[in-house]
């Protein structure tokens, strides 16, 4: 009979010692939920929540990819590391130049001689009021074809990404100017582009996709059977 015991113990099958494995997994994850639940959201652990789940605005100290803004864009952009602004008395043929030098498609315009941003100039510009009407790029000036105030096209540092995509769309344009404070006649403290949008929706779309994999997993931990 002794012998029939240790038979019998030794042949359990391995789905069966398994499922003995999870159910005591899961009764201990059931006695404590809260350690050991945060051992399967590691993502949610480094993301600032406030009471209802959503993302706090406030917490911009701490990089939070579920709630980018134009901020959020501004700092991973191109032109955090090269001069973006040109005076509006310069030719039109030097913006080229350094939108060609840049690999970049917009400069804000300043006014002559303050550095103050007024407006902004495209390539699009270019191509619409230089080269379409076969003017001399050398001969005309910035201030001739840039787009000013009160049509331009800003956004505050702390615009959700969506609000600053929603805008973009809505002007049919392809850069930002971004305002230091909500004000619409606060100063101009960068420039953003629909690449660097595009970038900051892909990191949103990935946080959700891994905030909503983590929540699965707890759930299923927390209701698998015992």
């Amino acid at each position: 009979r002794l012998e029939c015991h240790h038979v019998h113990s030794f042949c359990h099958p391995p789905h069966t010692m398994l499922a003995r494995t999870s159910a005591a997994a899961a009764r201990a994850l059931r006695a404590s939920p809260s350690p050991h639940a945060r051992c399967f959201s590691s993502v949610a652990e480094k993301i600032p929540v406030v009471e209802g789940g959503f993302s706090d605005p406030k917490l911009s100290e701490i990089p939070n990819p579920l709630y980018e803004t134009a901020q959020s864009a501004l700092n991973s952009s191109c032109y955090l590391s090269i001069d973006w602004k040109i005076s509006e008395d310069k030719p039109v043929i030097e913006a080229i130049h350094r939108m060609v030098a840049n690999k970049i498609g917009a400069l804000a315009v300043t006014g002559e001689g303050d550095g103050i941003v007024k407006g902004i100039v495209t390539e699009r510009d270019y191509l619409n009021k230089v080269a379409f009407l076969g003017k001399n790029s050398s001969e005309t000036t910035i201030s001739e074809i840039s787009t000013s105030f009160p049509n331009l096209v800003t956004v505050s540092r702390e615009n959700p990404i969506d609000r600053c995509m929603e805008k973009m769309l809505a002007a049919d344009v392809r850069h930002l100017l971004v305002r230091a404070e909500k004000d619409k006649n606060s100063e101009i403290m960068g420039m953003i582009s629909v690449k660097d949008i595009v970038k900051c929706n892909l990191a949103k779309s990935n946080a959700q996709k891994e905030r909503l994999e983590s929540i699965i997993i707890e759930q299923q931990f927390l209701n698998s059977p015992i």
